[in-house]
């Protein structure tokens, strides 16, 4: 994993400021250009040091480019830099194209028109990252019917799409807590959020966190604390409900690391330690969470094979090999370091 150090180095900014922006430090003021530096160095440091041969230029550059692929977005860069897991999908897609000489270009939605452009050459095919609605699913099949999806499909019959296994990760993230003597936890996140069609739903980690507890009964009492998503509006929300509840939670559940975040600010907020007083577990597992103090246990999200899976259906869909809407669920595994206690 990357160190605060190795990023100082690669982005000349302080220890200090590389570790407020991590920890998402409201009274520092610094620039959108400037988070995205950090958030991407730490991202490329860590890919680095995962596997130095994956990036060697004799791979990619030196070679003939097969297609154009076209990286499609839900989120906006400010909304990106606020759920860093989006911005490191995005990341690892990029760098799979490039291991696989496939030449990449943002494309922009232009909501007046309801279409999509890219700069210079149009794309053979599309990778669209997040939920999206309708209309803009149609500007994207105006450029291509080459489309796969990554996080959701809107389409099992008419799209191929690479998913992570939510209930998978939400099932294992609830039985290693209460194998920790953890009976009462709280669930940080989103009530409600983009579904696969771009319609709002209970949001889906939150729902599977619902039924699963249900299967455990008495044994497990839940709360529940609804968040934007926000480390910023996590810390108010957590801080809040731990006034109130601050002995009735033992552990809290994030569904992302923003969230957790925000959650590890408000129990310091009202005098709390992680892990000796509360436990944190949080979803996704970037490379953020080890260089959080404490590091965060977390649920990990394989976005490398994610990527991987991806842009190989999206050359079989570009070459002409195949045009089955595949659906793929990527499992989960845990990820366990510092922020839970064994009680």
């Amino acid at each position: 994993m990357a160190t605060l150090k190795e990023i100082a180095a690669e982005t000349g900014f302080s220890i200090a400021t590389i570790s407020r922006v991590l920890n998402d430090d409201d009274t520092l003021s610094v620039t959108g250009a400037t988070r995205e530096a950090i958030l991407e160095a730490a991202g490329k440091l860590n890919y680095t040091k995962k596997d130095k041969s994956r990036i060697s230029t004799d791979k990619g550059s030196g070679s003939s480019v097969l297609f154009r692929a076209g990286i499609v977005m839900m989120m906006d860069m400010e909304s990106q830099l606020e759920d860093s897991y989006y911005l490191y999908l995005k990341n690892s897609i990029e760098k799979s194209c490039f291991e696989n000489r496939i030449e990449t270009a943002q494309m922009v939605y232009d909501s007046e028109t309801d279409s999509y452009s890219t700069i210079g050459k149009k794309a053979d095919g599309i990778i669209a990252i997040g939920q999206f609605g309708p209309d803009q699913i149609a500007a994207m099949e105006k450029c291509t019917s080459n489309i796969i999806f990554v996080d959701s499909c809107p389409d099992d019959e008419k799209y191929c799409s690479v998913q992570t296994n939510y209930e998978t990760g939400v099932r294992q993230g609830l039985s290693y807590l209460i194998s920790r003597g953890h009976k009462n936890i709280a669930f940080v996140g989103k009530s409600h959020s983009l579904d696969s069609k771009g319609m709002l739903a209970l949001e889906e980690r939150r729902r599977i966190f619902q039924k699963i507890s249900k299967e455990y009964g008495q044994m497990l009492t839940t709360s529940y604390i609804d968040t934007s998503g926000t480390s910023k509006d996590a810390a108010i929300e957590t801080e809040k409900f731990l006034k109130d509840n601050k002995d009735k939670v033992t552990a809290f559940f994030a569904y992302n690391e923003a969230t957790a975040t925000g959650v590890l600010r408000a129990a310091q907020a009202v005098g709390l330690h992680v892990p000796e007083d509360i436990s944190i577990l949080s979803y996704n597992d970037t490379v953020l969470a080890s260089l959080l103090q404490p590091q965060l246990t977390g649920i990990h999200i394989y976005m490398d094979e994610m990527a991987r899976v991806a842009v190989e259906n999206l050359t079989r869909y570009v070459i002409g090999e195949s045009q089955v809407p595949i659906k793929v669920f990527i499992p989960t595994t845990l990820s366990e370091r510092e922020s839970v206690k064994k009680i």
